[in-house]
């Protein structure tokens, strides 16, 4: 509706004094006159002849078109909106109209209208309004419909205009119809996706029924590989032997493979060999080794060689047994401060190893006419020269401690330091007896397994120096299950010889992770618990280097008991404080028990802190 569209064909002055004939109209035109004060009359749409005009009152001839016309109209500034009050309809109307006769040019020549259009869009515009309201965006063909029954009817209108023939169409505008199409795609996408829900669980069903079925499989798999190898040997050797028999087409594989092991074996048996050499040759040099170490230190060396090289190791020097004693118990007799308190219901059973006496001059046999006599003079009963050894008896306390230090094995940096305070710690219990006789001392070795390095006894000059020696593998629980055992065996042993046992102490160092995660807690718990087991003993944790803060936390028995390195200290200098720890602490312990003290209390050791505080 943008071209305008004129209905008065001519617009003239009426002649006064006309020459000759009134000019003619065609049909589809109807002429008007108009006075100048607004009358019109239409004489049937005929003109005025020339002496009508001359008298005549009107002064404006005016043609009409009367044909019939028809338009298009898209009402675009005037949208129907919808019911949500956000999106519009495009409204889009084509309609006919004409002039309703002589009657109706009248009117339109009185209306002064010259543009059909804006009379034909005002008419629509408030016939249309408001009737978007009454429908939803989604419902444009409802609304299509009402405007089509609206406008189904011919209409005249005031100015002399018949609008008849309306068809209107009606469409969401362009933001509303991105808006439908994106719903329509979204119950699309719905649709499609209810229809392949069905499939897709089908598949899942079937899929998991099958990864169901292959898991069977594999653990069946699994479970007889494990049969078949009940009888092989977990060691290199073993799952060579069971590579060849599961790969026999690589046999220079296997052999390859078994070279290589025996490579590593024989360097690690020279490493092994040559460390334990330089420590032995250390220990010689600061006089450390004693004459009763030697035999120790061979069955060592030969054990060190013998696990690197993975042979079997030598025999191990059997040591005296106490009757019906666990194998840790050395023989009394063998401990000085014992024999001179008095034999003991336990040491009237066994033998003193044989001693040779101390050299003296020869005397003849007394005979039957020759009485013994001294080989001296009557003021003198020895030798001359001879003096003998004043041997002042050691006055054992009436208290016996039992201390059992449990040291990582497993930590090769930590052992040169840890041995260095065993031996200082040696030196000093035998150097001072009164303050060792309220001791008895164990150390155990710990890694996989934990072993012995030094049997239950009171230390004395002959007692063997206790060494470490690095080995692979972590287990606490080893260790707790090896202490539950010796511990209640050693205390009704100790109490047998008439000592009055305090509460075990046990000194747990550790460098590492145990390689049994959390599994060890029962055997700990055994352990420690005095309810099932009378000779539970206090145990104070010490980690150094990689331990675990809340494992060394769980192991002490009281909060005060768990000790923690620094963070930034090396495992070295921390294990160099824990030997002097466990020197100052076993000692002043003895100390306190020769006082007559039995009460124990423990510092942490030089730069730790407590473990609860490392959290």
């Amino acid at each position: 509706m943008s071209e305008p569209v004129s209905l008065i064909a001519e617009r003239q002055p009426v002649p006064r004094l006309a020459v000759g004939p009134t000019k003619a109209t065609q049909p589809h035109l109807a002429v008007v006159y108009a006075t100048a004060a607004g009358e019109v009359e239409c004489f049937d749409g005929r003109p005025m002849t020339p002496s009508q005009q001359v008298f005549s009152k009107y002064r404006t001839r005016y043609e009409v078109d009367l044909r019939p016309r028809q338009r298009s109209a898209v009402l675009g500034r005037n949208p129907l909106v919808s019911r949500d009050g956000v999106h519009a309809f495009e409204v889009r109307v084509d309609f006919c109209f004409r002039i309703d006769g002589f009657d109706g040019a009248k009117n339109w020549v009185r209306s002064g209208i010259d543009d059909a259009l804006p009379v034909v869009h005002s008419y629509l515009t408030s016939l249309f309004h408001a009737a978007g309201q009454r429908f939803a965006i989604e419902d444009s063909f409802g609304l299509q419909m009402f405007l089509n029954q609206k406008c189904a009817q011919q209409v005249v209108l005031a100015e002399g205009l018949i609008i008849y023939g309306c068809q209107v169409t009606v469409t969401p505008d362009a933001k509303s119809k991105a808006y439908l199409e994106s719903l329509i795609e979204a119950g699309r996408r719905e649709t499609l996706g209810q229809a392949e829900h069905t499939p897709n669980m089908g598949a899942v069903v079937r899929q998991g029924q099958l990864d169901a079925k292959q898991q069977e499989l594999q653990m069946e798999a699994a479970a007889r590989q494990a049969r078949a190898l009940e009888g092989t040997r977990i060691d290199s050797e073993g799952l060579i032997r069971q590579y060849l028999n599961t790969h026999p087409e690589d046999a220079a594989g296997a052999f390859e493979m078994l070279r290589k092991l025996e490579e590593a074996r024989f360097a690690t048996a020279e490493l092994q060999n040559q460390r334990a050499l330089a420590l032995f040759q250390a220990m010689a040099d600061k006089n450390l080794v004693q004459a009763g170490d030697l035999e120790v230190m061979r069955q060592l060396l030969t054990d060190v060689v013998g696990r690197a090289a993975g042979a079997n190791q030598l025999p191990a020097t059997s040591t005296p047994q106490l009757p019906g004693a666990r194998p840790w118990d050395a023989p009394a007799a063998q401990l000085p401060s014992a024999a001179a308190s008095g034999p003991t219901p336990t040491q009237s059973h066994v033998q003193p190893p044989y001693t040779a006496p101390p050299a003296q001059p020869y005397t003849p046999p007394a005979g039957p006419s020759q009485p013994y006599a001294p080989p001296a003079g009557p003021s003198q009963p020895y030798a001359p020269g001879y003096t003998p050894t004043q041997v002042t008896p050691v006055v054992r306390p009436a208290y016996a401690a039992l201390i059992y230090l449990v040291l990582d094995e497993s930590a090769p940096d930590c052992l040169e330091e840890l041995n260095r305070g065993l031996s200082d710690l040696h030196a000093a219990l035998a150097a001072a007896p009164d303050v060792s006789a309220g001791i008895r001392l164990s150390v155990l070795g710990m890694a996989a397994t934990t072993e012995p390095r030094l049997q239950l006894e009171t230390v004395t000059t002959a007692t063997r120096t206790p060494i470490l020696t690095g080995r692979q593998g972590l287990s606490y629980g080893h260790a707790f299950q090896q202490l539950r055992t010796v511990v209640a065996q050693d205390v009704g042993v100790v109490k047998a010889q008439g000592a009055q046992v305090l509460r075990p102490l046990v000194y747990f160092v550790t460098g590492g992770t145990p390689d049994e995660s959390d599994d060890w807690r029962d055997a700990h718990r055994a352990l420690t618990d005095a309810t099932g087991n009378p000779a539970a003993p206090h145990v104070i944790a010490l980690g150094v280097g990689r331990a675990h803060t809340f494992a060394v936390r769980a192991v002490a028995t009281r909060p005060e008991f768990g000790f923690m390195a620094p963070p930034h200290q090396d495992a070295v200098s921390a294990a160099h404080s824990c030997a002097v720890f466990l020197r100052d602490s076993v000692v002043g312990y003895g100390r306190r028990i020769a006082a007559g003290d039995p009460q124990f209390s423990v510092n942490p050791p030089d730069g730790f802190r407590r473990a609860e505080d490392a959290y």
